[in-house]
């Protein structure tokens, strides 16, 4: 089998550039995968003879204009050889007929995708598409397909999951989407771009279905040179204000939950004046994030304008915020690390955390080497934002850097 090559190395470090540079080489056919349209449009403009997957309009065999969606239109570029570049949104997408279309093709996942998504219905409601024949379980494998192609209502949200062939049953309460694992057989190689993978979902889910991979790592040395370097350029918060967050689930979705309106009003107060007296920040230098439900509740005075979602990735359009107040707390949904659990795979939470922080953190001024505060009231992210940075000798760097 295959091993899929992980170049696992830290923000800044020319991952992608790196890769363009591949690619203007590159004597075959290659399909590119990024998380967002600007790094699609990165591509495009820096790798020539690319081309991005759109809906068009084309004449079939009768001579009649017919409308050619995304997914077809990624499908007559890669019959034809060309060079693709297109989202993981589309990529996740492909169907397991579509594979071998790909056979010549080198792949290129910049950062890793989500590989399994727990599909939001109830336990009740998956009993009833069972007894009404809407879904079929194959006994063996725990795999759901949908039989209600002409059915019209709740249930045929699920058409979509289950065309992609891999919806399982997972302990008679769960219907969980996994990425086909086939893919990863189809291509000529498979090559991810990313930073600490082995915190990510993606290397559960290749434990779990038994693909291989090598890790090949930036050197030591030069991460380590990077990490001095970004340390001298945080101003972390490390005062008494960060008592909000002492509380080991300080910060996460149901903490967030149960705080009332005082409590609300009393945290955006302190954020404001640590803005003020600390930082000395102006709304627009300012960002923040919080999960999306509670944006609302924890936007105040001197930041409310300056929201980016907590799972943000892969821009540098907020590359100008010299301040960035990070009120959230990370944790996987217990149903995805039971999923793991199933297939004896433990899912490495904290480290999932400290990638999903940096990510976000990565987003502000710190991304053009340039001073940033920083406000992290949650402990736990505090502490393995700290222990990233510390986990090396700073003195034996001092002059190397």
């Amino acid at each position: 089998m295959k091993k899929v090559k992980i170049h696992d190395a830290i923000m800044g470090s020319g991952k992608t550039t790196k890769a363009i540079a591949n690619m203007k080489k590159n004597k075959g056919s290659f399909l590119y995968v990024t998380p967002f349209l600007n790094e699609v449009e990165r591509i495009l403009e820096n790798v020539p003879n690319t081309f991005q997957p759109k809906v068009t309009n084309v004449k079939n065999h009768l001579g009649e204009w017919e409308i050619l969606h995304k997914r077809n239109n990624l499908l007559t570029m890669a019959n034809n050889g060309k060079n693709i570049v297109t989202t993981h949104s589309l990529f996740s997408k492909l169907q397991r007929s579509d594979y071998s279309f790909f056979k010549d093709y080198d792949l290129i996942l910049d950062e890793v995708l989500t590989p399994i998504e727990v599909i939001k219905i109830s336990a009740d409601d998956i009993k009833i598409a069972f007894k009404q024949g809407l879904l079929v379980k194959n006994d063996k494998t725990g795999e759901v397909t949908y039989t209600g192609d002409d059915y019209k209502g709740f249930y045929s949200a699920l058409k979509p999951y289950c065309d992609t062939a891999n919806v399982v049953h997972v302990n008679d309460r769960l219907l969980v989407w996994a990425f086909p694992p086939e893919i990863f057989q189809s291509f000529k190689s498979v090559t991810v771009l990313t930073y600490l993978f082995e915190g990510s979902l993606l290397a559960s889910y290749f434990k779990y279905y038994k693909i291989p991979y090598e890790l090949e790592k930036h050197s030591d040395q030069d991460e380590a040179i990077m990490k001095f370097k970004i340390s001298k350029l945080l101003n972390i918060y490390e005062g008494l204000s960060n008592k909000w967050g002492d509380h080991h689930s300080a910060f996460c979705v149901s903490w967030l939950r149960n705080k009332t309106s005082k409590e609300f009003k009393q945290i955006k107060d302190t954020v404001s004046n640590i803005l003020q007296r600390n930082f000395a920040a102006t709304s627009n230098d300012t960002a923040f994030t919080t999960f999306k439900k509670f944006e609302s509740k924890l936007k105040g005075k001197g930041y409310s304008r300056g929201f980016v979602p907590v799972n943000e990735r892969a821009t540098n359009k907020y590359a100008h915020k010299g301040t960035m107040i990070y009120l959230a707390n990370r944790f996987l949904d217990p149903n995805i690390i039971d999923f793991f659990r199933s297939g004896n795979v433990k899912v490495d939470e904290n480290n999932w955390a400290l990638a999903e922080l940096l990510q976000w953190i990565w987003r502000g001024a710190i991304r053009n080497h340039e001073e940033m505060n920083l406000f992290i009231p949650s402990k736990r992210m505090r502490t393995l934002l700290s222990e990233w940075l510390n986990d090396t000798d700073y003195k034996s760097l001092s002059m190397a850097a």
